[in-house]
């Protein structure tokens, strides 16, 4: 992630000073502390520490810089527990991915973790098996010898399927990633208005999870990206057009040292997509009552 701030730094370099400055960004995390921790790694990769900013006689590469944790991405609640929804999906999503074509093969490999890891092992903790293994294998770690590549498929197989139906379903998508980009679209919306320029910021950064980029990416009509990567990133830009005024163009960055990108079409806001049309769409889309929407077991 330490890298990942370098490339933003490139990507960014003449939009934001290169010396830490408050009023030009504003950085948030999940209460999940791990987002902390990325948010510090890509702050410390963006800003290395100059003149008056280094703090240390002996060499020093970061710097403190303030992270908000209260951002509105709803990640989390997979975790606390709070929302009633949520835990209905997940149950009922888990039953409906066991099939009388992989039955079998699911059974037998919650058997034979449930062996080797010397506790129960159910269905719907396949997805954070798979998620420590996916990361050991990120970063070169060798894996315990126990771990065989065909039950490494089936759990790749079982957790795709159930973020592809996570992500496609309209409710969790309002829940978990509706509030975050609502803020967004406000904060074009307000940085449009040339009287809040000096109070708006020039860049809002968020650190949140797969599951956010994935219910983003979705909403949005992009279907292709099953799993983001780690350090996977998407960028809302927001330009003056000479001719329809405010626009939105989204890019997605795939991990951590992609410094291409590519741009992502939203086909219900055409092409260029008006701030105006985007800003209508969220709203349209994801309603403000969010403990309701919580309260409501049918999509």
């Amino acid at each position: 992630m330490y890298h990942k701030g370098k490339v933003l730094r490139r990507l960014y370099n003449r939009f934001i000073d290169d010396v830490y400055l408050e009023h030009e960004i504003l950085i948030k995390c999940t209460i999940i502390s791990r987002t902390y921790v990325s948010a510090a790694m890509v702050l410390a990769g963006m800003y290395p520490p100059k003149y008056y900013q280094e703090w240390s006689d002996s060499e020093t590469v970061w710097q403190p810089i303030p992270i908000s944790n209260d951002s509105p991405d709803q990640t989390a609640i997979f975790r606390t527990h709070k929302c009633p929804y949520t835990n209905y999906f997940v149950k009922k999503d888990y039953d409906n991915i066991i099939t009388n074509k992989n039955k079998k093969q699911i059974e037998e490999l919650l058997s034979y973790l449930t062996k080797k890891l010397k506790k129960p092992i159910n269905v719907e903790q396949i997805h954070i098996i798979y998620d420590i293994i996916a990361s050991r294998i990120s970063n070169g770690f060798q894996l315990p010898e126990w771990i065989k590549p065909k039950f490494i498929k089936i759990m790749k197989s079982v957790s795709i399927e159930h973020f592809k139906r996570m992500y496609g379903n309209k409710k969790i998508q309002k829940l978990i990633s509706g509030p975050l980009l609502k803020e967004i679209s406000l904060n074009m919306q307000l940085r449009s208005d040339n009287s809040n320029y000096k109070t708006t910021k020039n860049m809002y950064l968020y650190a949140g999870h797969d599951i956010s980029l994935g219910t983003v990416l979705y909403f949005l009509g992009n279907r292709s990206i099953i799993t983001p990567d780690f350090g996977a990133s998407i960028h809302f830009h927001l330009y003056l057009d000479k001719t329809v005024g405010y626009i939105v163009k989204v890019f997605y960055y795939s991990r951590w040292d992609d410094d291409k990108g590519e741009e992502i079409l939203i086909p219900a806001c055409g092409n260029p997509c008006e701030l105006e049309y985007f800003t209508k769409r969220i709203n349209r889309h994801f309603s403000t009552d969010w403990e309701e929407e919580c309260k409501e077991m049918e999509n």
